[in-house]
């Protein structure tokens, strides 16, 4: 399912008004977001593109032993990147799309510099590069069925 939300920045708090954005975004699984920043003579806004299920909907996950090893990883970040963002109360988009992790499956990074070829992840690869790495890896050193 899609959804077009609309931010608007609120000049009188110096905020942008995003509880609604925010309520929507913990009540659905979240696939993938674009995000484009508008400005108008009158006000400025985030317009989001969110590609999304029904968290109440269930999905079948694939037998592991099936998957090729890009398959793996993919299923490995996503695993990872949801209990990172669970543990953090945080929702997983903000750790990193799903697009950033096909991405980065495509790109098999090796080292934090290699991050800075996936568009939002130069800055995350701080925080977040070693884990990524670690993960790439082992997927890849599980033997295929």
């Amino acid at each position: 399912m899609y959804r077009l939300m609309l931010v608007r920045y609120d000049k009188d708090s110096g905020e942008f008004a995003d509880q609604e954005f925010n309520k929507f975004c913990r009540e659905h699984g979240i696939v993938r977001i674009e995000k484009e920043f508008i400005t108008t003579e009158a006000d400025v806004f985030y317009s989001f593109f969110i590609e999304y299920h029904d968290k109440r909907e269930r999905f079948g996950r694939p037998d592991l032993d099936s998957l090729s090893e890009l398959e793996k990883a993919q299923y490995a970040l996503r695993d990872w990147r949801n209990e990172l963002a669970a543990s953090e109360g945080i929702p997983a988009y903000i750790i990193m799309y799903n697009s950033q992790i096909y991405e980065i499956i495509k790109r098999q990074p090796q080292a934090k510099a290699d991050f800075a070829a996936i568009k939002g992840m130069k800055g995350k690869a701080d925080k977040y590069g070693e884990q990524i790495i670690k993960i790439l890896q082992e997927a890849a050193l599980e033997p295929e069925a």
